[in-house]
Formats: structure tokens, sequence, C-alpha cells
């Protein structure tokens, strides 16, 4: 007994460590977008009794964006609650959000593990860059912003194709009385 003991111990040490879940690496957690040191937004993510995604995105109540920049971001803060989720490979998942405005398509985020402490997320439909989100307490505030203040990510920039010398960089944002004229797609100030 004691030999057969021995053996599934060594067996057990034996197994790679890639075949065993790490601890922490799931999406279930509450995931931040950051950016200058100020957090932006929270994702909340959850599975409810019978297994399927759910999630919470809390935001600024209202911000000016063309999704790589971000200004005028004031509360009150605004707590939407996902309306579909779907699994996708890897443990990811595909959450769906309201737009509330007259017209608009919901807002829907792909979110894959990167490690146990972040995830790799998609604005669905926008040919935006996968955002980088890290793991937060459940409780970690949003902001506090500067009203003043732009903050932004770093995006690639690429070579164009009709001069190689040139480098094509997001514009800036266009501001319009705290809602952003952006272009067809791009993520939203609410």
């Amino acid at each position: 007994m004691i030999a057969r003991l021995l053996l599934s111990l060594a067996l057990l040490a034996a197994t790679p460590a890639a075949a065993q879940p790490a601890a922490g690496q799931t999406l279930a957690g509450s995931w931040a977008l950051q950016m200058d040191g100020t957090t932006i937004f929270r994702f909340d993510l959850s599975k409810d009794a019978d297994g399927h995604w759910q999630g919470t995105w809390s935001k600024p109540g209202s911000f000016a964006s063309d999704g790589n920049h971000f200004q005028k971001l004031s509360g009150p803060l605004k707590h939407e609650p996902s309306m579909t989720a779907i699994d996708l490979p890897n443990d990811g998942a595909e959450l769906s959000f309201d737009d509330p405005r007259p017209g608009a398509v919901p807002d829907i985020f792909d979110f894959e593990m990167i490690d146990a402490n972040a995830v790799k997320m998609t604005y669905v439909g926008t040919g935006l860059a996968p955002y980088t989100l890290v793991r937060v307490a459940p409780d970690a505030p949003l902001g506090p912003w500067d009203p003043a203040k732009t903050y932004s990510r770093e995006v690639e920039t690429k070579k164009s194709e009709d001069s190689p010398d040139k480098l094509i960089i997001a514009p800036p944002i266009p501001v319009d009385s705290g809602q952003a004229a952006i272009p067809a797609g791009a993520p939203t100030g609410r």
C-alpha cells in the first residue's frame, strides 16, 4: 500500500504543470482597464448557478473616447449588467452590454486569459487593438479622474502603404460638449 501511495505521488509530481490548472487562472474576478495609473473601467465577471458567464461593466457616467484616448471622465458611475454571454475556447467569454442610445447596437467584448493577473479584452466589431486588463479587487474604485486630462493607451503604429516613411497614429479625440464625434464602430462616450 505504501508503495502504491509513493508511486501515485511520483506520478503526480511528474505531471507537467500545463496539465494542472494554475491557481487563479480563471476569468472569474474583477478586471480593470488602467491608463496612466488610473482605472478607467472595471469588468466584474462570474458564472451563474448554471455555469454561464455574466458580468457588470463599471464605467464613468460620462466620457469622450476614440477607443485609444479617454477624456472628460466624470461620475456618477454606471454599473451596466451584461445582457448575454457565450463561452469561448480556453475558458474565454464574450459578453454584450446594452447601449441605450437610439439605434445603437450592444457593446460586445471578448475576454481571454493572458495569465493569472491579466486578460486580453477585444472590443468586437471596432477594429481596435485588444486591451490588456489587470486583475483587481472586486471593490477597486475607478479613477480618480482629472477632467482636464486625456488618458491614452499605447497603440502599435504601422507604416503607411503609400508612404513607407510615414507612421499612422491614432487621431486626436474630437471633443463636442462631453461626447466625442468618433468613427462608426468605435467606442463611444456615454
